[in-house]
């Protein structure tokens, strides 16, 4: 993966779920349903006002916090950090390589995020102006991808990109 993919798709991604609270903003309804039981049909609604505070909260707070996270990988503490062979890591002096990697498992796992949040906000949109009031079917396999496609790069993690001997030749 090129070095730069990581913090370009958490970029568009976050420019692209902003994009859709301002879309909600400008075309949601007055009432919106903003709850959703286990069927998918709505159980709870919400002014427009409220919908777009709480779509843009979690938009932001998504998006910061794993800008956050990913900015503090360079400097926190390797004690929080929890990789196979940590400190093989550190005493083949490779503690910038492993930060790096860090960095950018960060991001995709943001930029993962960042899709799930826009989906969210783009299936709130679809419930309220098509007066169905239900989740939309593609918004469950949006989330079971995103649930998948997350584990399966946990796994990935934990059993090859921080094996150090992909490093060590």
């Amino acid at each position: 993966m090129s070095r730069n993919a990581a913090p370009v798709a958490f970029a568009l991604t976050t420019v692209a779920a902003v994009a859709a609270v301002i879309v909600a903003a400008l075309v949601l309804p007055e009432r919106v349903p903003t709850h959703f039981g286990a069927t998918g049909d709505a159980d709870d609604w919400s002014s427009r006002a409220g919908a777009v505070t709480f779509l843009a909260l979690l938009t932001a707070g998504m998006a910061g916090m794993f800008a956050a996270f990913a900015r503090g990988s360079a400097r926190m503490s390797m004690e929080w950090v929890n990789v196979p062979h940590k400190q093989r890591w550190i005493e083949a002096g490779l503690e910038a390589e492993l930060r790096r990697r860090l960095r950018e498992d960060l991001l995709l796992f943001g930029a993962g995020t960042n899709v799930l949040v826009l989906s969210t906000t783009l299936a709130v949109i679809q419930a309220a102006r098509s007066g169905a009031d239900a989740l939309p079917w593609w918004w469950v396999t949006v989330f079971a991808l995103w649930l998948v496609a997350t584990i399966a790069h946990a796994v990935f993690m934990q059993r090859v990109r921080y094996r150090l001997e992909r490093v060590v030749r």
